[in-house]
């Protein structure tokens, strides 16, 4: 399954992390795709999905805005996950809202306005995260059905394939199990290999 875990801390302790996200995307291996990379002309960090019909689009994106415009810069991550249920015959590709977000100058909640005017999409859940100097803010949206959060101050989520007010047991389970790590204060690589350890649970 598709699963995620989001931890923000605006105001970390010497040591600790303003970000941590640990993620896992269920996918087919024969799926052609980009490893992730530095686009140069976009300056989007990610992988790049090759799929016929569907190249260019991305489920995990980084990219910091306001750097062209001269306005206060922002660090945005974003991350699209699939909601279980019955794919849309010739839907439009998910991937391109990730991509689309990141290239925008909109704040996401007038994207997410944006994104909900099109119902050709199959379901997902969307999460935005935008850091900037002062504040650190987590955005949420998923089209079935249609809800939506904004999360502020510090905070740890977990999405999964199900809609985040019905969770499954793996995603209750890893998001204090995060908590657990993170409270650890484990930095570096033994963080990374924590991360790594819980989402290769197998909890359903």
């Amino acid at each position: 399954m598709c699963i995620l875990f989001v931890h923000v801390d605006p105001d970390p302790k010497e040591g600790q992390y303003r970000l941590v996200v640990a993620t896992n995307r269920d996918e087919y291996y024969r799926r052609p795709a980009k490893s992730a990379y530095k686009d140069e002309e976009t300056n989007i960090i990610g992988g790049v999905d090759m799929q016929e019909g569907r190249e260019g689009g991305m489920w995990l994106g980084f990219r910091t805005k306001g750097i062209e415009e001269g306005k206060e810069k922002k660090h945005c991550v974003a991350i699209l996950l699939n909601l279980a249920g019955e794919a849309l015959e010739n839907s439009h590709g998910r991937g391109f809202i990730v991509k689309d977000y990141l290239l925008s100058s909109m704040k996401p909640p007038d994207y997410i306005k944006e994104i909900e005017k099109d119902h050709n999409y199959s379901g997902y859940t969307f999460v935005a995260v935008e850091l900037s100097q002062n504040e650190a803010v987590t955005y949420h949206h998923g089209n079935r059905p249609p809800v939506d959060s904004i999360y502020t101050g510090e905070h740890t989520l977990g999405f999964g394939n199900s809609p985040p007010y019905c969770p499954y047991a793996k995603v209750c389970k890893g998001r204090y199990k995060m908590l657990e790590i993170l409270e650890s204060g484990k930095q570096g690589d033994e963080l990374v290999q924590e991360l790594l350890n819980l989402l290769k649970d197998r909890t359903k």
